[in-house]
């Protein structure tokens, strides 16, 4: 079952310790990822390729409410972590409550972190941690025109 893939940040960070052993590159990335589009897939299956296990953390809807407003999330929390989980590429999936995934970073430090190019390196939270740890931050191009905002602007139409 894919639900076996979402994990807690405790379960998780043995996992990680498990792939570090097993010297396998693991790649995190977060987001809110409300409506599961064609961006989300192909900067996911990026994000991916740049190591051997993809992490993914996701925002709760609390904090999903928090930076986009009152109206979203329009999927709740377990229907955006299972659409995530089923993706083959995705390797676990963790939710954080937090505006920011900062201390999932702390606690799982990456050999990469990935953002999309709307970030630049210097602003994408947990950089310095991961540098400081040895890994690498890498930002990915997004596919243009593809945004949760995009569409249900479209849908209200």
């Amino acid at each position: 079952m894919t639900e076996a893939k979402i994990l807690s940040l405790p379960a998780l960070i043995l996992l990680r310790k498990q792939w570090a052993a097993n010297k396998q590159q693991v790649v995190f990335t977060n987001g809110c990822f409300d409506i599961l589009h064609l961006g989300h897939v192909d900067y996911l299956e990026k994000a991916r390729q740049k190591g051997q296990k993809l992490i993914v953390g996701l925002n709760s809807d609390a904090s999903v409410k928090r930076l986009k407003g009152d109206t979203r999330p329009i999927n709740e929390v377990y229907a955006r972590a299972r659409m995530l989980a089923a993706l083959a590429f995705v390797d676990a999936v963790v939710v954080f409550e937090h505006d920011t995934p900062l201390e999932l970073i702390q606690n799982l430090l990456p050999d990469v972190l990935v953002k999309g190019n709307d970030y630049s390196p210097e602003n994408i939270v947990g950089a310095k941690e991961v540098i400081a740890a040895g890994g690498s931050v890498e930002t990915i191009s997004l596919v243009d025109g593809y945004s949760t905002t995009n569409l249900v602007k479209k849908m209200s139409h």
